[in-house]
């Protein structure tokens, strides 16, 4: 019996009592054999037993079985080197890591309220104290903007923008409140009339136009905003993302 199908059977409760005991005292012993043991159960516990994951797991024992296989491949590869013994184990543990950290059992495609969750995090709004008299607006403002209280925040960014229409970042804020508290085509078309400008925002809101599409459940539209982000903005590695997650 290979390594790994003992763990399986360990975890399943299959040893008979001479063999369990037997696998407790490796476990105690061999510190190699243990560490692999504690990222493969890391394994079982991340995993639920669908179709797709039995796959995996046997995927995952092809793998790892070169490695732990004892007996007559052992004659093959013998074990009898610490350094070589060591030197399997993590190869074997890496694979197993490597599996565990991308996960491609729960590699399922998300909701559109999942990538909207996702992606869709506004940055913090700073109050920038400029000696007017608006400053204690702009403090307040960006208190309930920053605490994602869209709502509070809303008529006081519309007050904002019409005090400071050059401040790029104000409107941006004023077009995700909209889209928050549901005002969907306002914020479409903020979005699109900082779009319309040389700002350094105009591309987040271009992205910010396709969340507002997403957070609808409108996939084509949302598609297409994301697709008129060019290669060269900031934005555009986020927007591929998306866009590549939306088609699966």
């Amino acid at each position: 019996m290979n390594d790994v199908a003992e763990i399986e059977k360990y975890l399943a409760g299959e040893l008979n009592s001479e063999a369990l005991q037997a696998f407790e005292q490796r476990l105690q012993t061999d510190s190699a054999f243990a560490e692999v043991f504690s990222l493969y159960k890391s394994v079982e516990t991340e995993m639920t037993e669908t179709e797709d994951e039995r796959a995996f797991r046997e995927k995952l024992s092809g793998i790892t079985q070169k490695h732990f296989t004892t007996g007559t491949e052992a004659k093959i590869i013998p074990l009898g080197s610490k350094i070589k013994k060591w030197w399997l184990y993590a190869a074997a543990a890496a694979a197993i890591i490597t599996l565990f950290i991308f996960k491609p059992w729960s590699d399922k495609p998300l909701t559109n309220e999942q990538l909207y969750a996702q992606y869709a995090v506004p940055d913090e709004l700073p109050a920038v104290v400029r000696g007017a008299n608006e400053d204690s607006l702009l403090i307040k403002t960006t208190g309930l903007f920053n605490r994602r209280n869209f709502a509070a925040a809303l008529p006081l960014l519309d007050s904002l923008v019409k005090l400071r229409p050059e401040e790029a970042q104000l409107l941006l804020s004023f077009g995700i409140c909209q889209l928050e508290t549901g005002h969907y085509n306002d914020a479409v078309n903020t979005f699109d009339r900082l779009a319309n400008t040389e700002s350094s925002f105009k591309y987040k809101a271009m992205a910010w136009k396709a969340y507002t599409y997403l957070k609808q459940n409108k996939t084509e539209p949302c598609i297409a905003a994301l697709q008129q982000i060019p290669a060269n903005a900031a934005e555009y590695e986020k927007a591929k993302a998306v866009i590549k997650k939306l088609l699966k």
